[in-house]
This record gives C-alpha cells, structure tokens and sequence, in this order.
C-alpha cells in the first residue's frame, strides 16, 4: 500500500497505491468518483497519483492528480468535511504551480490562501438510473466510429466543440458513436474514462454540428452508446455544464439523474 508519507498537525498524508483499496473507497459513491475508479485501470493508472489519510476507520479524503495533454489535473471530491483543517496544507504542497482542479462545492474558498482561482463553470454529476428510457430511441442511423474516422470526428470537435478535452487514443476503445449526413460526421458520442476491469463509464466528447442541432443527433448517438456500454460496466455517469440546461434535459430523458454538484477551476499559486 503506498509508502510516501506526509505529516501536519498530526494527520498522515499518504500516497496510495493499493488498487483494491482505492478501488473499495470510491465504490463507495460511485456516481461521484466514476471518474477517479476508472482511472485505476490502463492506461490512465501510469498517469495517475492517488493521495489520502489511513486511519483507523480506513481510507478517507482522497484526491488525485492526472497528468496527461496540457495541464495536470486535481479531482478532490468528497462530503461537506472533506480535505477540512490542515489537510488542505498538504494539498498545496503536492500540486504543481498551475493545475486544472474539480473541486467539491465550497472547497475552493480553503484554497484562496494559496491560489488565484478561476471559474470555469459549476458542474453536475449525472448517473444512468433508468436505463429503459434508451430503448425509446432509434438508432438506426448511428454507427460505431473507428480510428479510421478520427480526421472527421476532429473537425466536427473544431467547429462544434473546441474546449473539448479529447484523447484520439480513446477512439481504439470501440466506444464511440456518430451519425452522418450526405458524407459528413456532425454528430459524436464517446467516452473519457472506460473500464471493463472496473465495470464503469464516464460518457463525453458528445457534440453536434450547430447546422444540425434540436434535430435528435445527439440523443441517438448517446442513447446507442449507452445500450452498448450496458452489459460491459455496471455503472455510467458524464460531467455536464449546469447552466446547459438542453444537455441536462437531453440526459435527463435518457434516463440520466442529478446526482451532485462541483466547480471547475484553474488553480495558480499565489507565491
């Protein structure tokens, strides 16, 4: 089980490296942590370092850092006394200068001591709780994408989503899906996190050409996506923007539910 140890006020900060030890406490609330179980399998293990407190009652108040494209990235997400006192002390010490961070509500005002933040948006946390509702959906015109249409799915990311966080890498996995229109790509449903080993999905890279909105693109691609993950992972959540308010209700008639809130944030040290 991990060996780097941190000491504040008392409190042993280490680093975890038991995957079954993680792997129990995230399952613990899985509509909150897919993500960071997930991240537990290949490839996003290498990439990945877990960080938490071992207590008496076990393994608490874990936080990760992801290190792939662009900036590294902190999810620390937990109850209302998560990362309370002097834990957040330590946290600072672990991250680098600048980092992109998913951060529980209200966590972030810990952090103003050390850090200039930026608000990127509040965020829900939907997981599939009615799965019944896809199979209302046609999705006859769909089709699974390869890495063969990443020219195509790049340029649809280009002109309909261009702050999408895609890793080309993940179009191997089979488990992206689009519709097209005389020859075109406008529409795509994929994943950013999926494992079999772990039995989860976070859904993403979902976008639609803006000359092919409201017209039910989106819908069909996520609800085959979702139909195929069925059966392969036992638990399906996606991050959404709250203020979209037409993709929350496009998932909600999925059959998708609210299930917590969170900030994203870019996180500069102020010293």
């Amino acid at each position: 089980m991990g060996g780097q140890y941190w000491y504040n006020a008392g409190v042993e900060f280490n680093r975890i490296t038991d995957r079954d030890l993680l792997a129990a406490y995230f399952r613990q609330d899985l509509p909150l942590h897919a993500y960071s179980l997930g991240d537990l399998d290949e490839p996003y293990w290498p990439r990945t370092s877990y960080y938490g407190v071992l207590g008496e009652k076990g393994l608490s108040d874990v936080f990760l850092i992801y290190k792939g494209k662009g900036l590294p990235i902190l999810l620390a997400l937990g109850s209302e006394a998560y990362l309370s006192g002097g834990l957040l002390g330590k946290l600072v010490e672990l991250v680098p200068t600048e980092i992109y961070a998913h951060l529980s509500p209200g966590l972030e005002n810990g952090l103003r001591k050390w850090f200039s933040l930026q608000l990127h948006g509040l965020h829900y946390k939907m997981s599939l709780a009615d799965p019944g509702r896809l199979e209302q959906v046609p999705t006859d015109h769909t089709f699974r994408l390869s890495p063969r249409d990443l020219p195509g799915l790049q340029r649809l990311y280009t002109e309909s989503y261009p702050d999408n966080s895609f890793d080309p890498s993940l179009l191997s996995s089979g488990k992206f899906i689009g519709c097209r229109v005389s020859g075109r790509l406008v529409s795509a449903a994929g994943v950013h996190v999926y494992s079999t080993r772990y039995r989860v999905a976070a859904l993403g890279n979902i976008a639609t050409h803006p000359d092919h909105r409201n017209q039910g693109f989106a819908r069909a691609v996520t609800a085959r996506l979702c139909r195929e993950l069925i059966g392969e992972v036992d638990f399906i959540g996606l991050n959404v923007k709250c203020a979209n308010q037409s993709a929350v209700d496009l998932y909600q008639t999925l059959g998708f539910e609210i299930a917590s809130k969170y900030g994203e944030f870019t996180l500069k040290k102020a010293f």
